[in-house]
């Protein structure tokens, strides 16, 4: 089973133009900021926005604007589950899943969703409302009443964001063995760089409208290609000029690397522990160092980031004994050095 879509929707100022193509062996997730366009093609795929371009699952087309060819949402055989679960208040969670099932006149529809409830670990909830559960509770549910469909293409978004954390590896486990056994597509939208990376397969970046990356969680967060993907992979984006091992960096500073830049615009990735931070001028003669002055410090666990304006503003990440001896507060003159060598530097 596969997905192919062109999809172009314009209104209100914004444009979203997305091609995509999923396979059924995979799981993808879909990122990026607010306003970039998530939902919006969720909505599209679902059938709930009318689209130019098309839209094919498994072979059977379900929008062809050129065609005017639209198929509506209820008979597209398509699962969306929302952050807020949206389960119906008056009915009970067996109810609740087997609705979908009763709508398909599915005769064994309450044999079926007891099933799903006690293979969830969910079956003592059986006869309980919406209300009285819990929020990963209830989120599972509403996964649940989804898949009961055995619908052919699966939508989530942000299905984790509602959730306290100390509820939310519970769910993302039982979410990650759901999709591990649902056969159709699997499309994923989400805010969270460990949900996606936890989930998905392969990761499509959005922003603007546009995708401006895809690949493996590997591969994107090796190479990333925009500040918010660099966010991401919590390392530190630098766009430049390479010439040969020097890199002009906008909007101004330079870089030396290793190997070679070579020549035309280019990328440079820096890991934020791979940027050192001295009271003094560091002895020898490193390649890259200069001044710089600490803005903030973030406390993230038993690591320390630290902000540094400069000739090249960069991240370093050192930890809490580096603060204190070297006295770090926000606005502490520093020397900066960063190794040649720890410098990946690929076309832009």
């Amino acid at each position: 089973m596969k997905l192919e879509a062109e999809i172009r929707i314009a209104r209100d100022g914004f444009a979203l133009d997305v091609e995509l193509e999923i396979a059924s062996t995979e799981t993808v997730a879909v990122l990026g900021p607010n306003g970039a366009g998530k939902t919006t093609l969720l909505r599209a795929l679902a059938g709930l926005i009318p689209i130019e371009g098309r839209v094919v699952l498994d072979g059977d087309v379900l929008d062809d604007s050129a065609k005017a060819i639209h198929v509506p949402t209820e008979r597209r055989r398509v699962g969306l589950v929302f952050q807020d679960h949206v389960l119906f208040p008056h009915m009970s969670v067996l109810d609740n899943v087997a609705f979908g099932l009763r709508a398909q006149r599915r005769g064994d529809a309450t044999r079926r969703a007891a099933q799903m409830l006690h293979g969830a670990g969910l079956g003592y909830r059986a006869s309980a409302l919406p209300r009285e559960l819990s929020g990963g509770q209830a989120q599972r549910v509403a996964l649940l009443r989804t898949l009961a469909t055995e619908p052919r293409l699966l939508l989530l978004d942000e299905p984790l964001s509602a959730l306290d954390v100390s509820v939310r590896a519970e769910v993302r486990r039982e979410l990650s063995r759901q999709l591990a056994d649902f056969k159709g597509v699997r499309i994923l939208v989400t805010h969270d760089p460990l949900e996606a990376m936890a989930l998905a397969d392969r990761l499509v970046v959005l922003e603007g409208g546009r995708i401006v990356q895809s690949g493996t969680p590997a591969e994107v967060t090796a190479r990333p290609r925009s500040r918010f993907t660099a966010d991401l992979a919590g390392v530190n984006l630098l766009r430049g000029r390479g010439h040969g091992d020097h890199i002009e960096i906008e909007p101004g500073g330079a870089l030396l690397a290793a190997p070679d830049a070579g020549d035309g615009d280019v990328l440079a990735v820096i890991h934020p522990r791979a940027v050192a931070l001295y009271m003094t001028k560091p002895e020898g003669t490193p390649r890259n160092v200069w001044r710089g002055r600490a803005e903030d410090l973030d406390l993230q666990g038993e690591r320390v980031r630290v902000r540094v304006s400069g000739p090249v503003p960069l991240v370093a990440e050192v930890t809490p004994a580096a603060v204190r001896d070297l006295h770090l507060a926000g606005g502490a003159e520093v020397w900066v050095s960063v190794k040649a060598t720890e410098i990946s530097v690929y076309r832009a």
